[in-house]
């Protein structure tokens, strides 16, 4: 048996900037790798190429290209690849823009001044988390050019990009408003080596007892853990895994209902139905007719 508290994931730690300096960089890569994390800076992400499931805070969903997050400081995040980008590597590729800075970016008193007071009230919404919605393509281009600037001119770039978002493109938030994170690093370790677990065995019948003793825990305490930092149930963060797959599944359109649901880690299609609709909104077929009919 594996004992998730002895394993060491990975904790990303970036390196110590000046408050002034802003980091960017193009990453190419078989499949991201950095594990469940936070650090002190912002980051700008945007996605030019891969498929996976995007964990934020209390949030979980699937990510695709093109897509834009504004990550406020010290928000836990983790991007995890499809499971065929580890099996296949030649064929598959991950790759992605991350800007990361501080908010006192331009020093202290700029966001201040109030013609920058939408930008200052984007970055406090950052903290929840946000996702650009239909990001149009100057946007886009605006994050692949930023690279080639000098660190002058990155300051005047990223205010620019900042009050784009801020004053023209519609976002939602990601996470909870109850939502806390308060994290030291053995806990990010602990909640990181779950997640792998989980997602690499949610299609089992995955025991509840079992991954509280994995965490040498008894499994009240674990759950009470478990809550307190991810903001969710164990069982409902379970659920959500699997229903980001069978959704990923249902738009192949290639295998029925209850193929769909089996392959998700549910046993039953019934009740896989009723779940799926309570968090979806709608029921699976629908979902599905809804992707096929609109493309």
């Amino acid at each position: 048996m594996i004992n998730f508290c002895a394993m060491k994931a990975l904790h990303l730690k970036v390196p110590a900037y000046s408050k002034f300096h802003i980091d960017a960089r193009r990453e190419q890569v078989s499949y991201f790798a950095n594990p469940w994390h936070f650090h002190d800076e912002l980051e700008i992400t945007f996605v030019i190429k891969s498929e996976g499931t995007k964990f934020i805070g209390d949030y979980i969903s699937e990510f695709k290209p093109g897509e834009i997050i504004l990550l406020g400081s010290r928000l836990p995040h983790y991007w995890r690849n499809h499971s065929s980008y580890y099996q296949d590597t030649a064929e598959k590729g991950a790759e992605a823009i991350i800007i990361r800075f501080n908010q006192d970016y331009a020093g202290n008193e700029f966001l201040k001044i109030p013609p920058m007071k939408p930008v200052l009230d984007l970055l406090n919404d950052a903290k929840r988390g946000i996702h650009i919605r239909e990001p149009h393509s100057d946007l886009q281009q605006k994050l692949i050019d930023f690279l080639t600037l000098n660190e002058s001119q990155r300051t005047i770039a990223l205010t620019a990009i900042l009050l784009s978002i801020a004053t023209e493109k519609p976002y939602d938030y990601l996470c909870s408003i109850g939502y806390a994170h308060q994290y030291k690093s053995n806990d990010i370790e602990k909640i990181d080596a779950v997640y792998d677990y989980v997602l690499d065995n949610f299609k089992a019948d995955l025991s509840l007892d079992d991954i509280a003793l994995r965490c040498n825990m008894n499994t009240a305490a674990f759950c009470r853990y478990f809550k307190r930092k991810t903001g969710k149930t164990f069982v409902d963060f379970m659920n959500e895994i699997r229903l980001g797959n069978a959704a990923k599944l249902l738009l192949k359109g290639d295998l029925t209902i209850a193929e769909v649901a089996f392959e998700s880690g549910f046993n039953n299609p019934s009740y896989f139905n009723r779940l799926f609709k309570r968090l979806k909104g709608v029921t699976p077929t629908a979902y599905q007719s809804q992707y096929l009919n609109t493309n």
